[in-house]
């Protein structure tokens, strides 16, 4: 088992990840309007995205928050596999089911390549998509005792 107790890098926090596209306006129109994130375009080819819940008024405002860096560029060079996904928490599994049917209905107008039907996987209940840039999303429902809390409460189990 390691230690964190001396890491080599010394961090702060988790603050972003990347992902590319070759259409910005319309990764926006998704994040915005299929996941109901906030966005922001500091400059050209390039768009941040949080969880709305973190903006002003919302009701983690003021709290840290991981921001979604988006890059514009002209090829997908490297196609991203389904295991390689993003993932946005969904309140039940009547909302995984309800977001199965509206992001079906509505793929031309969010830039959805492929909806998965909803499962049970790796103890969540889950629908996975894909944009038209190759990029995956997980809508996801976890029973409270699997939500990453309160696995992270339980320890390690299989630490070697």
């Amino acid at each position: 088992m390691s230690s964190t107790a001396n890491p080599v890098v010394k961090t702060k926090s988790l603050i972003c990840g990347t992902l590319v596209t070759t259409d910005l306006s319309r990764a926006r129109k998704m994040l915005e309007g299929a996941l109901g994130m906030e966005c922001v375009s500091p400059s050209k080819g390039l768009l941040y995205a949080r969880d709305r819940a973190f903006g002003k008024g919302g009701d983690k405002a003021g709290e840290p928050y991981w921001v979604l860096e988006i890059r514009e560029r002209e090829n997908i060079e490297v196609a991203q596999e389904m295991l390689n996904h993003w993932g946005v928490a969904a309140p039940s599994q009547a909302a995984v089911d309800e977001a199965y049917e509206k992001l079906s209905a509505n793929k031309e107008e969010f830039g959805i390549a492929r909806v998965q039907k909803p499962r049970f996987r790796n103890g969540s209940y889950a629908v996975y998509f894909s944009d038209k840039d190759s990029n995956w999303w997980e809508v996801e429902y976890r029973a409270p005792e699997l939500i990453y809390t309160a696995l992270r409460e339980k320890g390690d189990q299989y630490a070697d």
